[in-house]
């Protein structure tokens, strides 16, 4: 199992995702109940950046859904704004597959770098 690395990071109404190198039944729970406890009713926006993801499988895929359901539900059913950015080819083809790009945005350039990465240039 790949050590859990994720981290969050909160700015302006956006919360931020990094360092999340896998995404499976071994970690799926945990990254879904981590996201939960940080939502808040300033956070306008998601963005997970999944450059450095290397394993998702059906749990995580499953997990990132779960997560985008409670995150509807503590809105009173208002969608949250999800981003999943710089998706590995693999990882692509597994949200392509599970047609979660009809649910998340997917961006797959610099531009969509996280507002975390952009800050920092």
């Amino acid at each position: 199992m790949i050590p859990w690395t994720m981290e969050t990071q909160r700015q302006n109404g956006t919360l931020t995702v990094t360092g999340l190198r896998e995404l499976s039944a071994a970690n799926a729970r945990l990254f879904r109940n981590t996201l939960c406890a940080a939502l808040s009713p300033d956070l306008q926006l998601i963005e997970i950046d999944m450059s450095e993801t290397e394993i998702v499988d059906g749990c995580g895929m499953g997990a990132l859904m779960s997560f985008y359901k409670a995150a509807s539900e503590y809105r009173n059913g208002k969608a949250m704004a999800i981003r999943l950015i710089n998706p590995a080819p693999s990882v692509q083809q597994m949200i392509e597959l599970t047609r979660m790009h009809h649910v998340f945005e997917v961006i797959s350039s610099p531009e969509g770098m996280p507002a975390a990465a952009r800050n920092v240039a």
